[in-house]
């Protein structure tokens, strides 16, 4: 076979998964199978099972073997797609699959308009599509970061330019238990250069049937703060645009700030409070506008955090804001900011128009 347009790379570290559906899944569509490699690397597994495992699937399929004692996929992705020679590549969990046809949709898609990465629908297995990237209406091409919120969708899934992907030194981050694509996402989203949306195209199905998952289990603060911290340590923050790095922040204060103390607010003792407050701080400092478009509800939370952060404090600021009423969900403090691009209620409204011009189809 000559050099391939696609590859995509699968880490596989558990025979327990279902690799073969993720592989067909890949070379399904006849008319791009001649196109696509599909890399699975055999992360401290022995590659001849998974080769034996893949023997009866039509398509070009190498397993590569590779070994380095971390339960992290880092290492095979990042090995996997160093072995890469395709004009474009991807990657994919060994629990997820393609819908029939999405590969040839997205090759189609690529080949035509030649954009630098190209961002995939998502849903859970046995769901609908998730709206995250959650874009301007009507926009699927030359998306920007912080207008279309790309940062809420930090895992590459879809394909991205190869040349693109060395040129900016892409690379999982090794070493940490969650959080290994954050950077890699991040950077492509903000300085890939042309990102579109292949949006009815398919999707990509995550699957929730694995026997077990690298990610669960019981993690400390630090570990589930670390890759954010790292974003710090590695100068993300200061390589991007002052409108990128507020918007960056508002999704790591949403998601990993409040969402993470909501969540543990029983668990966490004032130690933990106080790392989550260290954070925040530590995203304001870099972007000292990024509060502003947090409902009432959630800065009862985010101020509590900022002005006593002690365990109990944020027990009875998390209480009471789930007693919220509308008014405290859908608009800010100031009233001012309550249609801000990156605001509850503007969220709220896009999300209708999003489904309405759906349906109406």
């Amino acid at each position: 076979m000559t050099t391939p347009f696609v590859d995509v790379v699968i880490a596989c570290h558990d025979e327990r998964r279902p690799i073969e559906r993720a592989v067909a899944s890949l070379v399904q569509d006849a008319d791009v199978r001649d196109v696509v490699r599909v890399t699975v690397v055999a992360h401290g597994l022995d590659p001849a099972i998974l080769e034996q495992r893949l023997a009866g699937i039509d398509g070009d399929i190498r397993v590569l073997p590779f070994r380095d004692g971390i339960r992290s996929a880092a290492g095979p992705f990042n090995h996997g797609l160093a072995a890469v020679e395709a004009e474009y590549c991807g990657v994919m969990g060994s629990d997820d699959f393609l819908e029939p046809g999405t590969m040839s949709r997205w090759i189609r898609h690529v080949r035509a308009e030649r954009p630098d990465a190209a961002i995939a629908q998502i849903r859970l297995q046995g769901q609908t599509l998730m709206p995250n990237p959650l874009v301007r209406l009507g926009r699927r091409r030359r998306l920007d970061a912080a207008r279309d919120r790309l940062f809420y969708r930090t895992a590459p899934l879809g394909l991205f330019r190869t040349a693109r992907m060395r040129e900016l030194g892409l690379r999982m981050l090794e070493g940490v238990r969650v959080g290994e694509d954050f950077e890699f996402g991040i950077r492509l989203w903000a300085q890939g250069g042309r990102i579109d949306l292949l949006r009815g195209a398919g999707a990509y199905v995550i699957g929730e049937d694995a026997a077990e998952r690298t990610t669960l289990g019981v993690m400390t603060v630090s570990e589930r703060l670390e890759p954010i911290v790292r974003l710090f340590d590695d100068g993300v923050f200061a390589d991007l645009s002052p409108r990128a790095r507020t918007a960056l922040a508002v999704k790591l204060i949403r998601i990993t700030v409040l969402g993470n103390v909501q969540a543990l607010a029983e668990e966490l003792d004032d130690e933990g409070v106080i790392a989550f407050a260290a954070l925040l701080r530590r995203l304001l400092d870099v972007a000292p506008r990024a509060l502003l478009p947090f409902n009432r509800q959630d800065r009862r939370i985010l101020d509590g955090l900022l002005t006593d952060s002690h365990a109990l404090r944020l027990r009875t600021d998390v209480a009471a804001s789930r007693g919220a009423g509308r008014r405290d969900r859908w608009l800010t403090p100031d009233l001012v900011h309550s249609f801000a691009r990156e605001s509850t209620l503007r969220r709220y409204v896009l999300y209708f128009c999003t489904r309405e011009r759906r349906s109406s189809r």
